[in-house]
């Protein structure tokens, strides 16, 4: 169920990155129709549907047109991030606060006002956060989702959409 609830979470994200970035998508289907109109995103839509699996992969590595968009953008940032401060974040989450924490509570998308909620949220989620078996930076931006999506009030304040 919860993972049924971060799919949901992250789909309404993404429409809403691909509507301020003023397209419909990316993929293969941007070199057949490069138009923003109802019809290109159809034919777009039909082209990467026919393509699947092999368009996966690309939209995922960012080769197909995909990386200009924010929400590609913004899950890179937050990922590099994660892999650069790794274990300053995990000694921040073990004590609840910390500059690194904050750094990454706003860049999770996280009003300053709420930064001190997450940082909790991420003190009482630690051992599941950091178990042994989740030590890569993917994993804990996976975790940190999990982490919102159980608390009703970071919801609404990490992911404003």
């Amino acid at each position: 169920m919860k993972n049924l609830i971060l799919s949901l979470l992250v789909l309404s994200v993404s429409v809403s990155a691909f509507a301020m970035d003023g397209s419909s998508g990316c993929g293969p289907g941007w070199y057949v129709a490069k138009d923003n109109s109802l019809l290109s995103s159809s034919i777009r839509a039909t082209t990467n549907a026919i393509l699947i699996p092999s368009v996966t992969l690309g939209m995922t590595f960012g080769t197909s047109n995909c990386s200009k968009h924010s929400i590609v953008k913004l899950e890179k940032e937050r990922i590099k991030f994660a892999t650069e401060n790794y274990f300053e974040i995990a000694t921040d989450s073990a004590k609840g606060q910390g500059e690194f924490l904050a750094a990454y509570g706003e860049l999770m998308g996280c009003s300053v006002e709420s930064i001190e909620l997450f940082s909790k949220s991420m003190q009482g989620q630690f051992k599941t956060i950091f178990s042994k078996d989740n030590i890569e930076p993917e994993g804990l931006v996976k975790e940190t989702y999990k982490v919102i999506l159980q608390n009703s009030k970071l919801t609404q304040a990490c992911f404003q959409v």
